[in-house]
C-alpha cells in the first residue's frame, strides 16, 4: 500500500522543480494523485499537489496535515497538460499547476498570535502589574481563542498595536500562521415539515396566541413545501423559533449548497434557427469529428456576421448529446455577456462562466459544478481553459487571432497551444474561429495542421459595410484640425437623424496622450517609467498607464518654469468632448479601462447601448470585437494607424485585425452599414486590405515580408528579458546572457538578436533589456536553455513564442 506522497508545493518559483516526500497519515489514506493537500514546509503550512505515490519506509518524513477538498482536484488530463506547460514554457510544475486553481492558491495564510506553551502566568501578572487591566484581558482572550489574527484583535481591543509590540518583546505571545481555505462552499438552511400537513395544521391551531412566531412559521410551511434562510428572514422568524420547533420534531433542518453566479439573471438572446448553406457545410465536417472521439482541429474563417457563433452552438450541442463537456474561450471579458446570452438560450443552466473579474468564490463554485458534472459548458477568457472538465469533447476559441490569448506573466502560455494539448489528451475537437486569423494559424491550416472551413457570406446575404478612408493629412491641409473629420461628422449626423447607432473606436484612453512645454520642448514623463504621462480631464490629473502613479498637473514647466504647457494627442476623453460639442443632443457612453473597473461594468454599458439607451458607443479596442447590435449602422475609426509605427513585426497584422473587426460591427441587421477610417497612412496595405475586407490580399503581402525576414510562421521566437533596478547592471547582465546564448546555441542554428532596450525600457523603476532568438528547432533550443544559468535567475524572463517583442 502506498503511504508516501510525492508533492509539488504551491510556491511560485523556478528554483524548486522537484516534488517533496510526505507521509500519508492513516486517516487520510484515501488521498491519491491529483488531491490538493495542506503540508508543513519549513515553519509554514502551504498548499501542495500530490503528483506521485510510493510504498517505502523513509524515517523522519513530515506528514500531510489535511486535504483541501473532498475530491481529487486534478485528473490525468490536467496533470499531463501541466507537465507539458512546464516543459514547453520553461516554468516550474508548481507554476503550471497553479493555473488550474481559482485565485492560483487554495489557501489563505494570515499572521496570528498565540500564547507560548511554557508561559509563566505568575511572572506575567507581576510583569504587567503596572500596566492596564487590558493587557491581561488580551492575553486571556488569545489563550482561549488563539491563534488570533491582528484584524480580529483590533475589533475587540483599542490601542492593540502597542500591546502586541510589548507582549512580543517580552515573549508573552508568539506569532503563528492561520490557514483558511480560499474557495469555500456556500450553503443555505432549508426548513421542511417533519410531520403530515394535517398534524401540522392541528398543532398550529392548538398553539397559544403568545407563540406568534411558531404559528407564523407553521402557517408558512403549510402554504409552501420549504423555506430558506432569506424567506425566514422576511417572515421575521428567528433561529430560536426554528430550533424550538425542530426540538419538538415538527420540522427538519438541512443544509443545501448554494452556487454563486453573477450571470444567473443574464438575458437570453434568440438564436438563428435556420442554418445557412455554409454553416451546414462546416457542421458536416465538425459533427462527425466530435463523434469519432479523436483529436481534430478546425479553423473557421468566417467574415464578420457570418454566423460563427451559431456553428459553435450546434457543435456544443453535439458534444453535450454525447455527454461530453465543452470549453468556450473569448478574448475579452467585455465579449462574454453576448456569447453567454446566446449559449444560455440554447443550454440554460448547463452553462457556467469564468473570468478574472469574478470573485474567487464564484470561480470556485463554477469549478465545483463542472467537477461534479452539474454543468457541461464553460465560457470565459483564457483562464477558463484550465477548468476541471473530465469529459472534454470540444474546445472553441472565438476570435483566435487575439493577442489576449497569450499570458504576459509566468507561465507565459498561449491558449491556442494549450488547447491543442488538452484536446489531444482527451480526444476532443478544437474549433478556431476568426474573420482575421493569425498569420501562423492560417498558414498552418493551409499546411494541413487545421482543417479550413470558410464562411464567406454574412447571414441572410447581408452586404459588408461600405468603407471610406479619410486621409487626415488632407483634412489638416484644408484647415480642419478637429479629431472628428468632416466625412465622419457627416456620417454621424445622418445616422443620428435616422435614430440609428454608431460605434467610435480610438485605441487610446485618457484625454491627451502627452503633455509638452511649448517653450523648451520638455515632455512630462513618469518618474518611475520611461513613458509620457497621460492627461485625464475629469479629475485633472496626469496618470502613468504602466505603474498607475498619479500626478497633479503643474502650473509651470518643471524644466524651464514656462507657463506654455499644452496637451497633445487625443484620447477617448478628448474624443468624447469633441463629440459632445458637435452633437449636444446625442447620448454618448464611453467604454475604456477608466469606465469599466466594476465587476460587470462592461456588460452594463453594452446592455444599455444594445437596448437603445445611447446613440454612440465610444471606446478603445474592447468596442471593436464580437458585439452584434442590429441598430449599429455606422463605425468610425479615429486613428486607424495607431499601431503601424511600432517597432514590432506584427504591427501590420494587429492593425488589419482591429480595423476589420471594428468595421464588422456595422450593418449586421437589416439596415446597410458604413465605416469611416481616419488615417495618416492611407496607402498602407493593412489599411487598404482592411477597408476592402480582403484577408487574402493582406495575408499574401504579410507572409511575403515574414518569409524575407525569417519571422513566424517560418521560425519560432524566444524573447529573453533581463531586468534590474540599475541601468548599468542590466546592460552588463544582458551582454553576459547574450554571450552565453551565442556560445551554447551556435551549433544549433539559432540566430541571436540583441541585446537591445525594450521599447519602454523602464517600468516601475525596473530597467528592461531584450534578447531575441530565432530558431526552426524550438524543442532542441528550449531544452538547451533549460540547462543554462539564465533558466533559474529571478531577474530573467524567458518568453516562448512571444506575441509582444517590444
Amino acid at each position: 500500500m502506498s503511504n508516501i506522497a510525492q508533492i509539488i508545493v504551491n510556491i511560485p518559483t523556478r528554483s524548486i522543480t522537484k516534488p517533496f516526500s510526505y507521509l500519508i497519515p492513516a486517516h487520510l489514506s484515501f488521498a491519491a494523485i491529483g488531491w490538493r493537500v495542506l503540508v508543513p514546509f519549513g515553519n509554514r503550512k502551504i498548499e501542495g499537489f500530490i503528483v506521485g505515490l510510493e510504498a517505502d519506509n523513509i524515517p523522519g518524513l513530515k506528514s500531510i496535515l489535511d486535504v483541501l477538498d473532498d475530491f481529487p482536484w486534478f485528473d490525468n488530463n490536467m496533470l499531463e497538460t501541466a507537465k507539458w506547460l512546464s516543459n514547453y514554457y520553461l516554468c516550474s510544475l508548481a507554476e503550471a499547476m497553479r493555473l488550474f486553481i481559482p485565485g492560483q492558491s487554495g489557501i489563505k495564510t494570515q499572521k496570528a498570535y498565540q500564547i507560548p506553551q511554557a508561559l509563566d502566568w505568575e511572572y506575567t501578572k507581576a510583569l504587567l502589574s503596572n500596566k492596564s487591566q487590558e493587557y491581561l484581558i488580551l492575553l486571556a482572550y488569545i489563550n482561549e481563542h488563539g491563534p488570533v489574527t491582528l484584524t480580529d484583535l483590533a475589533k475587540r481591543f483599542t490601542s492593540i498595536a502597542g500591546m502586541i509590540k510589548f507582549c512580543l518583546q517580552h515573549k508573552l505571545i508568539v506569532t503563528a500562521d492561520t490557514v483558511s481555505k480560499r474557495g469555500k462552499a456556500n450553503s443555505t438552511m432549508l426548513i421542511k415539515l417533519a410531520v403530515s400537513r394535517e398534524i401540522a395544521a392541528q398543532i398550529e391551531k392548538a398553539l397559544p396566541k403568545s407563540k406568534t412566531a411558531q404559528r407564523r412559521l407553521l402557517k408558512a410551511l403549510l402554504s409552501t413545501q420549504e423555506l430558506n434562510t432569506v424567506e425566514l428572514r422576511s417572515l421575521a422568524i428567528t433561529q430560536a423559533t426554528v430550533k424550538k420547533l425542530a426540538e419538538q420534531g415538527l420540522i427538519t433542518i438541512c443544509s443545501v449548497p448554494v452556487f454563486r453566479n453573477s450571470y444567473a439573471g443574464a438575458q437570453s438572446l434568440a438564436t438563428e434557427l435556420t442554418l445557412t448553406s455554409e454553416q451546414r457545410q462546416a457542421l458536416q465536417h465538425i459533427i462527425p469529428a466530435i463523434n469519432t472521439g479523436a483529436y481534430t482541429s478546425f479553423l473557421i474563417h468566417g467574415v464578420t456576421g457570418s454566423g460563427k457563433t451559431q456553428v459553435y452552438i450546434q457543435a456544443a450541442a453535439e458534444a453535450r448529446r454525447l455527454d461530453r463537456q465543452a470549453i468556450v474561450l473569448v478574448p475579452e471579458i467585455a465579449l462574454t455577456s453576448q456569447i453567454v446570452a446566446r449559449f444560455r438560450t440554447a443550454f440554460g443552466d448547463d452553462v457556467v462562466v469564468m473570468h478574472s473579474k469574478l470573485s474567487v468564490g464564484e470561480r470556485y463554485d463554477a469549478w465545483r459544478r463542472l467537477h461534479a458534472g452539474q454543468a457541461g459548458i464553460v465560457i470565459g477568457a483564457r483562464s477558463a481553459l484550465f477548468a476541471p472538465v473530465s469529459r472534454l469533447g470540444l474546445i472553441i476559441i472565438d476570435e483566435e487571432h487575439e493577442f489576449t490569448y497569450k499570458q504576459e506573466e509566468t507561465p507565459r502560455y498561449h491558449a491556442r497551444e494549450v488547447a491543442a494539448v488538452r484536446a489531444k489528451l482527451a480526444g476532443a475537437t478544437v474549433l478556431l474561429g476568426s474573420a482575421t486569423p493569425a498569420i501562423e494559424t492560417y498558414y498552418h491550416a493551409l499546411q494541413g495542421k487545421h482543417k479550413l472551413l470558410p464562411l464567406n457570406k454574412r447571414v441572410d446575404d447581408i452586404p459588408m459595410p461600405a468603407v471610406t478612408i479619410v486621409d487626415m493629412r488632407q483634412e489638416l491641409a484644408q484647415g480642419r484640425r478637429s479629431v472628428i473629420s468632416l466625412p465622419l461628422q457627416t456620417m454621424l449626423t445622418e445616422i443620428l437623424a435616422r435614430k440609428e447607432q454608431a460605434i467610435i473606436l480610438l485605441n487610446r484612453r485618457g484625454y491627451s496622450t502627452f503633455v509638452l512645454c511649448r517653450e523648451c520642448g520638455h515632455v512630462l514623463k513618469c518618474g518611475h517609467c520611461d513613458i509620457s504621462l497621460v492627461y485625464h480631464a475629469p479629475t485633472s490629473i496626469l496618470r502613468c498607464h504602466y505603474c498607475q502613479e498619479r500626478h497633479a498637473v503643474p502650473d509651470v514647466c518643471p524644466e524651464c518654469g514656462s507657463r506654455y504647457i499644452r496637451y497633445f494627442g487625443a484620447g477617448t476623453q478628448k474624443v468624447e468632448e469633441a463629440l459632445n460639442g458637435l452633437f449636444p443632443l446625442a447620448r454618448i457612453v464611453r467604454m475604456d479601462q477608466d469606465t469599466t473597473r466594476g465587476k460587470l461594468a462592461h456588460d452594463k454599458i453594452l446592455a444599455a447601448f444594445a437596448a437603445g439607451s445611447y446613440d454612440i458607443l465610444l471606446g478603445t479596442q474592447m468596442v471593436a470585437k464580437g458585439h452584434d447590435i442590429p441598430n449599429v449602422t455606422a463605425v468610425g475609426i479615429i486613428s486607424a494607424d495607431t499601431a503601424l509605427n511600432l517597432p514590432d513585426f506584427r504591427a501590420a497584422e494587429k492593425t488589419f485585425a482591429l480595423l476589420t473587426q471594428a468595421a464588422g460591427r456595422a450593418g449586421r441587421g437589416s439596415k446597410p452599414g458604413r465605416v469611416v477610417m481616419q488615417t495618416y497612412n492611407p496607402e498602407h496595405y493593412a489599411i487598404t486590405a482592411g477597408a476592402e475586407h480582403n484577408y487574402q490580399e493582406f495575408y499574401q503581402q504579410e507572409l511575403s515580408f515574414r518569409q524575407q525576414l525569417g519571422y513566424p510562421p517560418y521560425a519560432n521566437l524566444i524573447k529573453i528579458t533581463v531586468q534590474a533596478n540599475d541601468e548599468t547592471i542590466v546592460h552588463r547582465q544582458a551582454n553576459q546572457a547574450a554571450a552565453e546564448l551565442t556560445q551554447s546555441l551556435a551549433m544549433a542554428g539559432a540566430a541571436i538578436i540583441g541585446p537591445f532596450p525594450a521599447a519602454v525600457n523602464k517600468v516601475k523603476d525596473i530597467f528592461r533589456v531584450n534578447i531575441l532568438i530565432k530558431t526552426k528547432d524550438l524543442p532542441t533550443i528550449t531544452k538547451q536553455i533549460s540547462t543554462m544559468s539564465i533558466a533559474n535567475q529571478k531577474n530573467i524572463i524567458i518568453d516562448i513564442d512571444p506575441v509582444n517583442v517590444l
